[in-house]
């Protein structure tokens, strides 16, 4: 068939369609409307039919977790359990297991019990890791030479952390039943290290914000307060560490989410350079694939300096980079950890996006003080407007710059997640919506930070990608020369500006993570320490329109959420220049121990 026969054929075919319209047109017309509405019924059909395939999916998934989890209470319920075990300290714990007083599988049957004690009242369990109980009996049968530095160890992960025959859903229905080959090159040291992975824990469905909450899993509780949230994107590794059933856990952090939780938790925590330890093997969605300016690291949390020390000195070696040959093979550094010359550390309470309650000022002025007590001078570092830019010009903008085409999948028939959906919308506005409603929220008095998120156009062209790489290089750039003019060797601020807020509150609270999100700009490392609690002369001050304006509408929320926060922990957040982890793992531990003997002896 020629071109010319099938283009009049196909004239032929139109001219009778319009034909027969000329001759019957209410006739065609009623043909055509139900024609178009059979087909939008038939996919508003296949929709719900999906959808409810999803849910049936998400729960027999939940389901399962559940059942695991009652397996584990029934297989311990005739045990004899050490309760002591769980509230011993890391450097107690590892040198009893060094020793020989306590067996890997008595440490594990420990843990186990207590995890599912806190879980019962904070939710942050989502796997049982049936392998652990092997896995401790092997570690029983070597001999002390063999033992590695984390003998015995039990360690809980985040849910997307990669474990073999295991799934990483980070709440996504549509990633259910699919297991992974292998473990993550992190998770091989550790094992190899002898540390005892036992549990998997929650995390907000994507990943994108601290809200503890997806559709398969639920919602995790903060195991301090159970009306709050535990923070995230690790936010089950925050309760279940925070509550003490775990002693070590491995997160992963991409605008916050090793630190958040540990502010909300009370724990210590450590981002560390992209790239230190490395990210193969994890399931990142949401990480724009190709998108290699703010990446996903993996970072310990634990409940003091310590633990978070041995796990970088432990997995810091040959057997990290020979599995994942992207690392440099930068090994710890003892020298620059145990170093005693006095340092210059800069120091801010507020980053110019959002105030900090009182008890967090508190804090950074009390770890101030105690930084002055060991022999370091203090030197005031002005953030103004760097945070706000990292955060609204920089972080957000990059981890949207896709315009939401990765979560199409993911998303397309699961709407189990209000916040996700809220984030993949934000993703897909058009420029010109984005904004009508920067201006709409700044005549209603929203943050500046979210203002100016909403001012960034969408990503087009390809140059608009390179205009976004070349901003953030000069963005670190401009910060090095900053830091460099007061010649600091590292930096305390605040982790986040407020305690762990209520339950639901935390959803609207997005740019408080500029606290953390500009040193993932930067990428630079850091840390959490706590330092000490919420008291009701902090609370009585965050009433107090004298000590805190809530000049925003997130300012007055965060102010009414301070009601009943007394007791609840509040940290410090310690950074410093790229591949500083060990000078910033110093002065965590020099903080931490001199909090202990000036405030709390």
């Amino acid at each position: 068939m020629t071109l010319q026969s099938a283009v009049s054929g196909l004239y032929d075919r139109l001219q009778s369609a319009v034909d027969c319209y000329n001759a019957h047109p209410m006739e065609v017309t009623a043909a055509l409307l139900a024609s178009g509405i059979s087909v939008m019924s038939g996919f508003c059909v296949y929709k719900m039919h999906k959808r409810r395939e999803l849910r049936l999916k998400m729960q027999a998934r939940g389901e399962r977790s559940k059942r695991d989890i009652d397996e584990l209470k029934q297989e311990l319920s005739g045990l004899k359990i050490n309760e002591a075990i769980a509230k011993m300290c890391f450097q107690d714990l590892q040198d009893a297991l060094q020793s020989g007083k306590l067996s890997a599988s008595e440490v594990l049957r420990a843990y186990q019990a207590k995890a599912l004690e806190v879980n019962d009242r904070t939710n942050a369990i989502t796997d049982v890791i049936k392998s652990a109980k092997v896995q401790a009996a092997n570690l029983d049968m070597l001999d002390p030479s063999q033992r590695g530095p984390l003998h015995g160890i039990p360690i809980s992960l985040k849910e997307t952390c990669g474990l073999k025959d295991l799934d990483c859903t980070s709440g996504f229905p549509e990633l259910i039943d699919i297991p992974l080959k292998e473990d993550s090159p992190l998770i091989q040291v550790l094992k190899l290290k002898g540390a005892v992975p036992f549990i998997r824990t929650n995390i907000p469905q994507g990943m994108r914000s601290f809200a503890c909450f997806n559709g398969i899993f639920g919602r995790t509780k903060n195991p301090h307060n159970s009306s709050r949230g535990p923070g995230g994107s690790s936010g089950g590794e925050g309760a279940i560490v925070g509550g003490l059933g775990s002693i070590l856990g491995v997160g992963s952090d991409i605008g916050g989410s090793v630190r958040i939780p540990a502010c909300y938790c009370g724990l210590a925590s450590l981002k560390p350079t992209c790239g230190r330890l490395g990210w193969l093997g994890n399931f990142n969605p949401g990480t724009v694939n190709g998108q290699n300016i703010i990446i996903t690291t993996d970072g310990p949390m634990g409940r003091d300096v310590t633990s978070v020390v041995q796990f970088m000195r432990a997995v810091l070696t040959p057997d990290l980079w020979t599995r994942e040959v992207l690392i440099p093979p930068v090994p710890f550094r003892e020298e620059i950890f145990t170093g005693r010359r006095p340092l210059r550390i800069g120091y801010y309470t507020h980053n110019g996006c959002m105030q900090c309650v009182p008890a967090v000022e508190r804090a950074v002025l009390m770890a101030k003080s105690a930084l002055e007590g060991l022999g370091h001078t203090l030197v005031a570092f002005d953030v103004k407007p760097k945070a706000l830019h990292a955060f609204s010009r920089h972080f957000i903008p990059l981890l949207m710059a896709d315009n939401g085409k990765c979560y199409d999948e993911l998303l397309r028939y699961d709407n189990s997640c209000e916040l996700m959906i809220i984030f993949y919308r934000m993703c897909k506005m058009p420029s010109w919506l984005r904004l009508l409603i920067a201006k709409l929220l700044k005549v209603l008095n929203f943050d500046p930070a979210m203002v100016e998120v909403m001012n960034q156009k969408q990503t087009g062209a390809v140059a608009d990608w390179y205009k976004k790489t070349i901003d953030v290089q000069e963005f670190q750039l401009a910060f090095a020369e900053d830091w460099k003019k007061l010649k600091l060797d590292a930096l305390i601020c605040p982790g986040m500006p407020t305690a762990a807020p209520v339950a639901g509150t935390d959803k609207k609270m997005l740019s408080c993570s500029s606290y953390t999100a500009i040193w993932n700009v930067l990428n630079y490392p850091a840390g959490i320490v706590p330092v000490t609690k919420v008291t009701s002369a902090d609370v009585a001050k965050t009433m107090d329109s004298t000590c805190y304006q809530a000049k925003t509408k997130t300012e007055q929320m965060i102010r009414d959420d301070a009601r009943g926060s007394e007791g609840l922990p509040i940290t410090v957040q310690v950074a410093g220049l790229p591949y500083t982890e060990e000078l910033v793992l110093r002065v965590m531990a020099e903080l931490e121990g001199a909090i202990k003997s000036k405030f709390q002896s």
